[in-house]
């Protein structure tokens, strides 16, 4: 089983290494910084080239939260970390920390929000019809590295995740 510990060790190995979109889309580079924890997540800033960021409040598996860019069960932390790369590159790479995307600001931070989707947007419409389609355990069934049932994934209870 995955530890929290092994997680993190894994995510400072990628810390302040540049994540690319390719040459001709440099502006959406970023880094994750700034790595804090807490028992159960992970907060991180994330920096585009051009200065745009925002905070993420991560789930690590004990928190028994949802971690909805879990795809396959992870054998190990550099395979979760790398799910977690994934997904999002995906929501950076499509201006995800831009303006469109839903934050929370606390303590003069602000944070993008998990959904089961990718990152909660603005556009009330857009989120009613990502949600759907996504629905209540994200687009791959919300797997989780502890807790499985029958079908590898991991119940949601109420299905929330963020600050």
């Amino acid at each position: 089983m995955l530890t929290d510990a092994e997680i993190v060790t894994a995510m400072r190995r990628v810390e302040h290494k540049s994540r690319s979109a390719g040459m001709d889309l440099s502006y959406l580079d970023y880094e994750m910084r700034d790595i804090r924890t807490s028992p159960g997540h992970v907060d991180v800033e994330l920096t585009q080239r051009d200065g745009q960021s925002a905070r993420l409040l991560i789930a690590l598996p004990s928190s028994g939260e949802p971690q909805y860019w879990l795809y396959a069960p992870p054998e190990q932390a550099e395979d979760w970390l790398q799910q977690l790369l994934i997904w999002i590159d995906d929501e950076v790479f499509i201006s995800g920390l831009m303006d469109g995307r839903a934050r929370i600001e606390s303590n003069g931070a602000s944070y993008v929000q998990s959904a089961p989707y990718g990152w909660r947007l603005t556009d009330p419409a857009e989120h009613a019809r990502l949600s759907e389609a996504a629905g209540p355990d994200g687009w791959y069934g919300c797997r989780s590295p502890i807790g499985h049932d029958d079908r590898g994934q991991r119940p949601l209870g109420d299905g929330r995740f963020g600050v």
